[in-house]
């Protein structure tokens, strides 16, 4: 998936499948945000281009006004039940400012159509409140929890399931 995308706010965001010359920037948002993923193990570029031959994942790199700002992640595309798990990370420099909410708009308003979702499902750690509210803000419902998934300094932490089906997504778009 290669597209362009505005929303009504005017921000354009382009959606360019990851490259490995992306890697270093990718690495280093990955690193710099791992306390908010499920595995946070840091990683060096020779790691993640092993990663990237072995793998070939399907992320793609957000530029917004042609400057790279964070990347989506899909995995677990099932083409017969039409759905799809999503994630994205952004640079902390583009973090706070809406950025990573117009860029869920514009993604999920490629994604849906693209893939014919039925639905768009994610994970997240309970202790990232900041991404749990943009979720929610976006439309997602908490479909359950993982109690206790991640062990991090000694103590147990919930990973919160989310989803947002593609007639949630069509009827919530409008009011945003």
């Amino acid at each position: 998936m290669s597209s362009t995308a505005s929303n009504e706010a005017g921000s354009r965001f382009n959606f360019v499948p990851l490259t490995f010359e992306d890697l270093p920037f990718l690495v280093e948002i990955r690193n710099e945000c791992r306390e908010f993923l499920h595995d946070n193990r840091a990683f060096n570029l020779e790691d993640s281009q092993k990663w990237f031959r072995v793998q070939q994942p399907e992320f793609w790199m957000i530029y917004h006004r042609e400057v790279p700002i964070g990347y989506f992640r899909t995995s677990n595309h099932c083409r017969r039940n039409r759905t799809i798990v999503a994630g994205a990370d952004l640079h902390r420099d583009f973090r706070g400012k809406g950025l990573g909410f117009l860029a869920w708009v514009a993604f999920l308003d490629t994604l849906f159509p693209l893939y014919d979702l039925y639905s768009v499902s994610l994970e997240l750690l309970a202790s990232n409140v900041r991404a749990f509210h943009l979720y929610q803000k976006l439309g997602f419902v908490v479909e359950g929890k993982r109690r206790g998934a991640v062990l991090r300094n000694g103590e147990r932490i919930d990973s919160i399931l989310m989803s947002i089906l593609s007639s949630e997504w069509s009827s919530r778009v409008a009011d945003i």
